[in-house]
């Protein structure tokens, strides 16, 4: 043994990198690669062992046959060992043999599993993709709920004179689980409810799938701060397993408040609670008090689980509204119930309203009471809902009420609404925007305010103030119009990360009848992405009129 202040340089040429990686990962002697070789007899062992070790490091690319020139040399300064490869010809696969049996032989998933086998007579032996599949078939097995699976055979067979290589790969799925029973912890919400959740039932083939399905569900039901659905494998017998349900309530109450402000209406505060659940039905209460310098309303909803509850509720609800803006001088209750469902990527509320509204336009006073009932639809697909590059929203409705059922006037109004966000590159996005609106009636002056259509402001017509936009009386106020159109386009660029300029045209009016003028605006604006979503600050003005107006929005694009 000597000492040396000498030091090791190691290269590994002849094969492309990520073989030359999987060399290195094998190598002993690497360890002393750019160290102090301070024991000479240590630096040759590890040498000495180099061959095997690539030999090792080249089979799992298929290459059982390399030549190799190995050189370990003293040279001024230090120490170089280079190892030269020639992996030689890759072995090829001349035979496959992959059975599944037991129970899982018959299974639609693993018969699919084994038509995309990767290995295949002809292709290249490469260990990592059979071990790859091998890792497939298990991971299927535990996901259908074969638990008793095991590989009874899996073997790769080389011939390494002809460079050709057999595998067997022979897997037994046994016997297929099922759920012997579905326990919930110990929880403030009924079982009754809770078991209308899962989308399986006792007695059915357990899979995972449905396990993380369930979880997700219960979570999303905001009665649970967190949710565990494991099947109990230490009572697993007979080819079933009990699968339980671990569940942390949240707070039973959510109190929440908000401040902000718009330029439609001004500064505004919002109190909320949210009673997760009144009793043990899982019945919740949504009360909420919205203010601001134009329009302050009070609602509460009482909320029921209908029979899906992912995607099932009805209930009751309640409102006062009260708005005082240039245009509207209204106060209106309200007393109804709904139904609101999921239907694929829909949602729907159908609900029927009892509502008195007592409204003022040129000093004259109206009071309206109106029976409606409404559908809703609205659908709504983005790829980020804080910040959108792709995606749309689509809504309509419709309304009614008669004279013949509790109103004073009869009325029929239908309404259409579309936004799309499309990308037009890295840091170009194009945000289009459509609505129009149109009421039948025969005593249209008898139309609560709050029905009428307006156009103008920060999510309508740009450059004009809020609602200031529709037929006016002989004095000169607006009072709202039977039909509406509006629509924009908008194109912004992402300057810096989080920041957007943007620019726009915004078209469109509500009228009475089909001969009015639209009004046209444009303008630019600068957009900032923040953690709640994105923040608007808009400079726009009339292209039929004079005026410049700044418009301030915070919200989603979709």
């Amino acid at each position: 043994m000597c000492l040396s202040a000498s030091e090791l340089t190691l290269r590994v040429e002849g094969v492309p990198d990520n073989i030359a990686d999987n060399v290195r990962g094998f190598l002993s002697i690497q360890s002393l690669e750019n160290q102090e070789v301070t024991s000479v007899s240590r630096l040759m062992y590890l040498h000495r062992r180099a061959e095997d070790e690539i030999r090792q490091a080249l089979e799992p690319f298929g290459y059982y046959n390399p030549e190799l020139d190995l050189a370990l040399q003293s040279q001024e300064g230090g120490w170089r060992a280079v190892y030269q490869i020639t992996p030689g010809p890759q072995t090829q696969i001349s035979r496959v043999t992959v059975q599944i049996l037991g129970e899982g032989e018959q299974d639609p998933e693993f018969i699919a599993l084994l038509a995309s086998n990767p290995l295949k007579m002809g292709e290249a032996l490469y260990h990592p993709t059979y071990e790859s599949f091998k890792s497939q078939i298990q991971s299927l097995a535990a996901e259908r709920g074969y638990y008793l699976g095991r590989f009874t055979e899996q073997r790769i067979r080389v011939d390494r004179e002809r460079n050709r290589a057999e595998i067997t790969l022979t897997f037994n799925t046994g016997q297929r689980t099922r759920i012997s029973e579905l326990r919930f912890s110990e929880n403030p919400i009924k079982e009754r409810l809770l078991r209308r959740y899962p989308r399986f039932e006792e007695g059915d083939y357990l899979e995972v799938v449905k396990l993380i399905d369930l979880q997700g569900a219960l979570i999303d039901s905001d009665y649970f701060a967190d949710v565990e659905v494991r099947p109990v494998m230490e009572e697993f017998t007979e080819g079933s397993v009990p699968v339980e349900v671990n569940l942390t309530p949240r707070p039973r109450s959510l109190y929440q408040a908000g401040f902000g402000f718009g330029t439609d209406t001004g500064a505004r505060m919002q109190l909320g609670l949210n009673r997760r659940y009144v009793n043990s039905s899982g019945h919740k209460i949504d009360a909420r008090m919205r203010l601001s310098e134009i329009r302050n309303d009070i609602t509460a909803g009482y909320i029921i689980p209908g029979r899906n509850p992912r995607f099932d509720q009805f209930g009751l609800r309640t409102g006062f509204y009260d708005e005082n803006s240039k245009t509207i001088d209204s106060s209106r209750f309200s007393f109804g119930g709904f139904w609101q469902k999921q239907i694929d990527e829909w949602e729907g509320v159908l609900s029927l309203d009892l509502e008195q509204e007592r409204f003022s336009f040129d000093q004259d006073t109206t009071q309206t009471r109106l029976l409606i009932p409404r559908l809703q639809m609205t659908k709504t697909v983005s790829d980020n809902r804080f910040n959108t590059q792709k995606g749309y929203r689509i809504s309509f409705g419709v309304a009614a009420a008669s004279e013949a059922l509790l109103s004073d006037v009869s009325l029929l109004q239908l309404n259409a609404s579309g936004k799309r966000v499309d990308s037009l590159g890295e840091r170009w996005r194009l945000l289009s925007r459509v609505e129009v609106g149109t009421t039948y009636t025969d005593d249209f002056d008898r139309v609560p305010a709050t029905l009428r259509f307006y156009a103008g402001g920060d999510n309508s017509i740009r450059g004009y103030d809020y609602q200031t936009l529709g037929p006016k009386s002989r004095s000169g106020q607006v009072i709202g119009g039977q039909h509406l159109i509006a629509g924009s386009l908008e194109v912004d660029y992402e300057f810096i990360p989080n920041w957007r300029l943007a620019g726009f045209v915004d078209a469109g009016n509500a009228f009475d009848n089909f001969n009015e003028k639209i009004k046209t605006s444009a303008g630019f604006g600068v957009r900032w992405q923040s953690p709640v979503g994105p923040v608007r600050l808009d400079l726009a003005t009339p292209i039929q009129d004079s005026g410049v107006r700044i418009h301030f929005t915070l919200g989603p694009d979709l």
